[in-house]
């Protein structure tokens, strides 16, 4: 079934060439910010509007990182948590990149 196409700011991340882009659910709970560095009350509440709108349903791009260990470290998207925080969501949609030799 096709779902209608939504736009959200482009997220642009660099991928170098023999990797893979993977997405996946993480719990809010396992999740650490790589730049804790004061936040900007307009840009958070633009990212809490814009998932209020969303409703249940996760922004594309989504926030990415990697991961460290079983926590997920978000490198690009930190207004983004943390609205998902304010709403009360359990899971974040994130992205990271694999190389193709750690697939295996």
């Amino acid at each position: 079934m096709n779902q209608p196409l939504t736009l959200a700011m482009d997220r642009g991340i660099a991928v170098p060439a023999g990797s893979i882009v993977r997405t996946g659910y993480v719990k809010v709970e396992n999740v650490i910010l790589a730049c804790r560095a004061r936040m900007a009350i307009g840009d958070v509440d633009r990212a809490y509007q814009k998932r209020l709108q969303l409703g249940s349903k996760q922004p594309w791009p989504c926030p990415n990182g990697y991961w460290e260990g079983d926590r997920f470290v978000i490198r690009d998207g930190r207004h983004e948590y943390v609205a998902t925080l304010m709403l009360g969501h359990s899971h974040l949609l994130v992205a990271w990149i694999e190389s193709v030799e750690d697939i295996g």
